[in-house]
C-alpha cells in the first residue's frame, strides 16, 4: 500500500472531534516545522454553578494535545525530546493522542496519553544523561518511546469520549493541577538531595575532623579544594555549580532528645538531666571502630567512641539555668566528689534499636574537676553550695515560687547567701524551726532583761537569681546571755507581710513600713519585754 501522509488526515479527524462538542474552543498551532510541541491547544467552557457567584468559579480548564497518526498498530511512537522537552515543562495539562487508521480512510481506535509523572521522569533522566554526554544541543535527534494501549483507549470515537477522558485526568481544577504539576518538577529527581558536595581537608585525620564537626564539637573546618554538582537521579551535572580552592567547612548538627540520669548505685532512683544526643551522619561512611556519639547537657558533655573511650567534662557557670536544674549538678557533684565508688550514668534516647540504651561508669575522675578555687572562697566546697541550692528550693517553695522560673548559677547563688544576713533566719522560720536560733546583740539592748520575753522583728531581703523575695519577719523568744553575750533564744515565729516579684519597685518603703507595723501591732498584744525593730 502506498504510503499516506497522515499527519493532516489525523488532525482533521481530532478537530472534528472537539468541534462535536459544544462549548470546546480549538487552537491549531501555526507552526508548521512541529516545534512548539503541540498541535491543538483546547479551551474548555466555564462550569456552571448556580449555588455560587460566578467572581469565584474555579478556571475552565484548558490543555496542550499532540496528535500522531498511523497506519500500524505498534502501540507505542517514537517522539523527539525537543517535543517532550516542550510538553513536560508546560504548566497547564499535556496529552498525546494517537490516532490509528488501520490504512482505512476512518480512524479505527483513538489512544489519549497524559504526559503525567512517568513520562515526565523519563523525559528528565535522558535529556539529563544527554547532556553528561555533551549531545544536550541534540534533543530534536533524540527520542524516546511513548506507549499506549487499552487503558488508554477513547470508549469510542466520539468528541464526548474525548472530552471525559481529558477531563479524567485534571480531576481537581486547574489551580490544583498546575499546583501539582509544578511540584512535580523541582521534586522528580531530587529525592536524594539536589547537590553533591566534593572536597578535600587540610587534616592530618579527617575522618576524626569531619565526626567532630557533624558532632558539634568543631564548628568548622579548613577546606583544601571543594566542587558542588548539582545531581539528578543520581547523575551529576557536567559542569561544577561551584568550584573553590579553599574555604571553611560548617555543618548544622540536628540532635536527638535524649535524658541522662546519674545514679550512685545500681538500684537508686538516679538524678536526670534533659539532654541532647549527637550521631554523626557519616558514622555508616566509616570503620566501626571509629564511630563517636556526643551527649550533652547544660551540665555535662560526653564524647563516646566504640572503645568505650569517655571523655567527660562539666560546666560549672552554665547560663539560664534553673535553680531546680542547678541544685540536680550541685547533687551529683557532691556525689562524685564523696564517693568512692565509680557513678554509674545511664543515656536514654528513642533512637535506632542500633544504638541501645547506654550505660557507662565514671571513675578515676581527675581531681580538677571539683576544683574549689571556682568558689573563690575557702569556706565553700560542692557540698556547701549544694546546701544552699537546697535552701533556696525550700524558701521557694514556701514562698510558692516555681523553681524551674528561677534562673540562676553558682556565682549568683554563693552572692544571695553572701549579701543577705537573715537569710539562714527566713529559711528557719518557713520551716516552723527556730527552737535551734540563737542571736547574739553586740551590745546590750535597751531595757535588757535576762530571763524575759522577748520579739525582734526583721525586714529580709533575698536575691534569688532573677527574682527578688522579701519578708517581714518576727522572732519571739527569751533573753539570756551566750558566751558572756546578750541573746535572745528563739521559740516561735511570725510571717508577716512577702514581697515576691522580678522587679525592685515591689519594695517600697511604704509597703514595707505597713508590713512591719502590722506585726508590732500583733505582738503588742503578748506579754513581751521590750519589741526591738531591725529594718
Amino acid at each position: 500500500m502506498q504510503d499516506r501522509d497522515l499527519g493532516p488526515l489525523g488532525e482533521n479527524k481530532f478537530e472534528g472531534l472537539c468541534l462535536e462538542v459544544g462549548g470546546l474552543t480549538v487552537h491549531k498551532s501555526q507552526s508548521q516545522m512541529d516545534r512548539t510541541g503541540w498541535d491543538f491547544f483546547i479551551e474548555f467552557p466555564w462550569k456552571q454553578d448556580n449555588l455560587s457567584p460566578q467572581d469565584i468559579f474555579p478556571a475552565p480548564l484548558e490543555c496542550k494535545i499532540q496528535v500522531k497518526s498511523t497506519d500500524k498498530q505498534r502501540k507505542r511512537e517514537s517522539i523527539t525530546l525537543s517535543n517532550l522537552h516542550r510538553l513536560i515543562k508546560a504548566k497547564i495539562p499535556t496529552f498525546y493522542c494517537f490516532i490509528e487508521f488501520d490504512g482505512k480512510p476512518e480512524p479505527q481506535a483513538i489512544y489519549l496519553v497524559h504526559v503525567g509523572k512517568e513520562i515526565i521522569e523519563k523525559t528528565l533522566k535522558r535529556i539529563r544523561e544527554l547532556e553528561n554526554e555533551g549531545k544536550g544541543d541534540q534533543l530534536n535527534k533524540k527520542h524516546l518511546y511513548i506507549s499506549y494501549g487499552d487503558a488508554d483507549r477513547l470508549a469510542d470515537i466520539t468528541g464526548k469520549s474525548l472530552k471525559s477522558e481529558i477531563e479524567k485526568h485534571i480531576p481537581e481544577g486547574m489551580e490544583k493541577y498546575i499546583e501539582n504539576k509544578n511540584q512535580l518538577l523541582k521534586t522528580l529527581g531530587f529525592e536524594d538531595g539536589r547537590y553533591q558536595f566534593n572536597f578535600t581537608l587540610a587534616s592530618d585525620d579527617p575522618i576524626r575532623d569531619i565526626l567532630d564537626l557533624s558532632l558539634g564539637i568543631r564548628k568548622e573546618l579548613d577546606l583544601g579544594n571543594s566542587t558542588i554538582h548539582d545531581k539528578r537521579f543520581g547523575i551529576l551535572s557536567k559542569t561544577p555549580y561551584i568550584e573553590r580552592n579553599g574555604g571553611i567547612l560548617s555543618l548544622q548538627s540536628e540532635p536527638l532528645e535524649a535524658e541522662l540520669k546519674f545514679k550512685e548505685y545500681q538500684f537508686s532512683p538516679g538524678i536526670s538531666f534533659p539532654a541532647k544526643l549527637y550521631i554523626s551522619p557519616f558514622n555508616e561512611f566509616i570503620p566501626k571502630e571509629r564511630i563517636k556519639l556526643r551527649v550533652e547537657s547544660r551540665f555535662f558533655e560526653f564524647i563516646i567512641e566504640s572503645n568505650q573511650n569517655i571523655n567527660f567534662s562539666i560546666r560549672s557557670y552554665a547560663e539560664g539555668s534553673s535553680l531546680k536544674e542547678l541544685k540536680n549538678f550541685l547533687q551529683v557533684m557532691t556525689i562524685l566528689e564523696k564517693s568512692s565508688s565509680p557513678i554509674i550514668v545511664e543515656m536514654k534516647s528513642e533512637i535506632s534499636s542500633s544504638y541501645p540504651t547506654l550505660s557507662f561508669s565514671l571513675e578515676d575522675l581527675p581531681q580538677s574537676l571539683f576544683d574549689p578555687s571556682i568558689f573563690n572562697d575557702p569556706a565553700y566546697n560542692w557540698s556547701r553550695v549544694h546546701e544552699l541550692a537546697e535552701m533556696a528550693i525550700e524558701i521557694c517553695r514556701k514562698m510558692d515560687i516555681p523553681e524551674n522560673e528561677v534562673l540562676i548559677n553558682i556565682e549568683e547563688l554563693i552572692r544571695s547567701f553572701r549579701k543577705s544576713d537573715n537569710i539562714q533566719l527566713l529559711y528557719q522560720a518557713l520551716s516552723g524551726n527556730v527552737e535551734s536560733v540563737n542571736l547574739l546583740f553586740s551590745v546590750e539592748p535597751p531595757g535588757y532583761q535576762h530571763g524575759a520575753k522577748a520579739a525582734i522583728i526583721f525586714f529580709v531581703t533575698l536575691y534569688i537569681g532573677n527574682y527578688i523575695i522579701g519578708c517581714c519577719l518576727a522572732l519571739v523568744g527569751s533573753l539570756s546571755i551566750l558566751g558572756e553575750q546578750p541573746s535572745l533564744a528563739g521559740e516561735k515565729s511570725l510571717i508577716g507581710r512577702q514581697f515576691i516579684g522580678t522587679d525592685e519597685t515591689i519594695l517600697t518603703q511604704e509597703l514595707v513600713d505597713m508590713g512591719l507595723n502590722e506585726l508590732v501591732e500583733e505582738l503588742q498584744n503578748e506579754e513581751l519585754a521590750f519589741i526591738h525593730i531591725k529594718k
